[in-house]
Formats: structure tokens, sequence, C-alpha cells
């Protein structure tokens, strides 16, 4: 794709120069020629442009020439604070980020055999060779996601053995604190479940600073036969935050990956799920709700590939836009010549309850196999006024009517969840987003 598509990135280049020496694990010979390489990959191209269709619904000129600080470990933080982004009743882990850091005075992990959970730099340290292997599997990452190894300041790893199955969800808490200048947060992640084990991740994306900040969080999984993942993700960034997320998962013979996800924050939010089928049975459930209002954008970007025959994968995304919101959705499903007797759904509606409102919807089905059950569908409409009018009938007022009707649209996308505080979780802040917006 020519280069006239994307931004120049030069001045990001300079950045990386000047602060590589301040990055974590800057002593370590092999990770810095790594940071490097990534950043020349990421060169080649840059940052992609409106022009460059799979990005033609989030413009990312605000970037264009824009410098930025490296983020600084904060520690002083508030812990009643820390405590009120978790969801509470559950025994499990947590893992604390501010700033891009890992927080070890707000990290609290419980020890279990046969499985790692730590701090990507502490893993660096203390094995090499792992960590080594880990960042050497990124060969079709995009540009983006070559920036952000490059400039990574953290992340977390989280490596499972055979047959171990997590008793309780891991939460993970992602922090933007008040600090002026770190306006560029940068975490990778890890995750390796091996045959027939299994995890739940809660996810939170919180921040209250009105300053500038650009988030990328970026995450790299791999599901080995008969393996499970669940993820739940709560993105609730302030009104001036870039939020970027991009997943990328591989998942074999009969694994199940299921990924949650509410989008209320923000001022761009992008979020990538890059799944690939690479064994017989395996199974995909993506399902997701963005709320935009004031000028907020949600984009919504999935490539769902069925290499295999007899994988299966569903994907419900749901949007509300209210005066002034933006989304998009943009849900690719790719069935290779071989993958035979794949089953994949796609199905993405969006409600608009104010005219100014602008919701965008992009399925597509590139079917290679001729034996296959796919389908997709996609729709864009506003409050049904008889609905509307009935619950007026039976004693709602006007506002009240409304939510209730808003709130069934977007509780389809979570009624499954077995998780019952999760489930709640995302319910209230849909609740509260609704709220708001009176």
């Amino acid at each position: 794709m020519s280069n006239k598509n994307y931004f120049s990135s030069e001045h990001l280049a300079s950045h990386f120069e000047a602060i590589k020496p301040q990055l974590p694990g800057g002593d370590v010979k092999w990770l810095e020629t790594f940071r490097e390489n990534c950043m020349e990959r990421f060169l080649e191209t840059g940052i992609p442009g409106p022009r460059v269709e799979e990005w033609k619904y989030t413009n990312l000129g605000l970037l264009k020439d824009k410098s930025f600080e490296v983020s600084e470990n904060q520690t002083d933080i508030d812990q009643s604070f820390i405590d009120t982004l978790s969801i509470p009743g559950l025994k499990g882990s947590k893992v604390v980020f501010i700033d891009g850091y890992l927080s070890k005075t707000y990290t609290s992990i419980k020890k279990e055999d046969e499985i790692i959970l730590s701090s990507l730099t502490d893993l660096v340290k203390n094995n090499p060779d792992r960590a080594k292997a880990l960042f050497n599997n990124h060969n079709s990452a995009s540009s983006l996601f070559n920036l952000n190894l490059a400039l990574m300041t953290g992340g977390y790893v989280l490596l499972i053995d055979e047959n171990k199955k997590l008793a309780e969800p891991i939460q993970i808490i992602h922090f933007a604190s008040q600090a002026t200048k770190s306006n560029a947060l940068r975490t990778q992640n890890f995750i390796e479940i091996s045959s027939g084990g299994g995890a739940q991740i809660i996810e939170n994306f919180v921040s209250l600073n009105k300053d500038f900040k650009w988030r990328q969080n970026n995450t790299q999984i791999t599901l080995a036969k008969n393996a499970s993942l669940e993820i739940y993700q709560f993105q609730n960034e302030s009104s001036e935050t870039l939020h970027m997320a991009e997943t990328y998962i591989d998942v074999e013979d009969e694994a199940d990956f299921k990924h949650f996800s509410l989008n209320i924050g923000a001022r761009i939010s992008r979020t990538e799920l890059k799944p690939t089928l690479i064994g017989k049975h395996a199974n995909i459930e993506l399902r997701g709700a963005f709320l935009a209002r004031n000028g907020s954008s949600h984009d919504v970007f999935t490539h769902m590939k069925h290499m295999v025959p007899e994988g299966t994968s569903d994907q419900v995304y749901r949007g509300v836009l209210d005066k002034g919101g933006k989304s998009a959705f943009q849900g690719r499903v790719y069935v290779a010549k071989d993958a035979q007797l794949t089953n994949a759904e796609q199905s993405n509606k969006n409600l608009i309850l104010d005219r100014s409102a602008e919701a965008n919807s992009k399925p597509e089905l590139l079917i290679y196999a001729d034996d296959v059950k796919c389908a997709h569908g996609a729709t864009v409409g506003e409050l049904d006024q008889e609905a509307l009018f009935y619950l007026k009938s039976r004693g709602l007022d006007h506002k009240a009517a409304k939510a209730l009707l808003v709130e069934a649209f977007v509780s389809e996308v979570f009624d499954d969840i077995k998780i019952e505080p999760v489930r709640q979780k995302y319910l209230t802040l849909a609740r509260d987003w609704l709220e708001q917006g009176e």
C-alpha cells in the first residue's frame, strides 16, 4: 500500500531515539535490538490515514507531528480509589498498572503451581529465554502494533500449564493518573494457555485526566488444544483520551475463546480483534457494546480467520449513539479454501437516539470454501415509537421508558455472562451512561 496513505511518522523515530535509554530493559541488549527492529517495521508505513480502508472511520490526524512524553512510574494514588475500580466479591489476583507501569504497591498476585502471572519486565529479567520466544511471535503484526512493541513501558504475562484452570478471575486495572507529562501509555501483554488449561480475565481501563493521552494496549494470545479463555473488558477513559487496543488470538483444536467489551469513554477508541482458528472444532465468540455522545467516537474492527475445517465463530455488537456520537463496526470474516463446514455468524445493530449521531457498519464475508454456513447482518434505526408509547401508557415517564428500551437493547450482549458481578458491572455502566445524557 502506498505510503502516501499514511501520516509521516519521522517525529516518532526521533522521539524513540531520545527516550530509548529510559525505557524498561534498556540495559538488555537483545531487547534493545528488538525494539529497534520494531521501530524500523513501523516506519516502513507509519500511522495509517483515513485513505487506508481499515481506518476510513478513524482519523488519526491528531497524532500528526505530535510529540509525546515518556510516562513515569506514579505511586501516589489513593488506595480507596483503586479499590473502586475493582469488581467486589472476586478473590483472584489483581494486577494494577498506573501510567503503563505495574504498580507493585496495589498488585496482589496469588501464587499457584503451574501458573506464571507476572509483569513483562520481571519476565525479561528472570526468564529471558521465555521472554524472547514470546516477543518473536509477531510477524503479522500491524505498524501500530510494532510501534507499541518499540515503545512499551510494561505489560503482563500469563502462562498456564496443561490442564490447569484458574479458580478465580484475574482483575487487570489500567489507570491513567493526573500526571500531565505521561501522555503516551503503552503496554504489551502475552497470554499462553496450554492444552486443557483455562482462565478468565477482567480488564478495566480508566483515566480521569483531561489532558490528552494516547493509550495503546496490545495483547498476543495462544490457546492450545481444548484450552479456554474468557476476557471481559471495560473502557471508560476520559474525553481527551485516544484509546487503542489490538489483540491477536491463535485458537487450536477444540479450544474456546470468548471476548466481551463495553466502550463508553475516550474521544476516540479503536478496538481490534484478530482471531485465527487454526484447529478443528475451535470456537470463538465476540460480544460488545459501544455507547457514544458529545464528539466521542468508537471503532470496532474484527478480522476473523477460519483456516481449517469445522470451526465456529459468532460476533454480536450493539451500538447506541446519542447527540454528537459516532461509531463504526468493521467485521471481516475470512474462510480459507480448506475450511469446509465452517459456521460463522456476525451481527451489528445500532440505535440512534439523536439525528446528529452517526453509525457506520461494514460487515464483510470472504469465503473460499463451498460447504459452509456463514451469515451477517447490520441495522441502524431509532427507538421503536410504538414500544415507547406502550411503556408510557403503563405509567412510565418518557425518560424511564427510553432507558428501559435502550437497556434491553444493550443487555442482549451481556445476558450470557455467567459471572454475575461482571454482568452487573456492564449493565450498571450502561445505565450510568444513559442517565448522564438526560
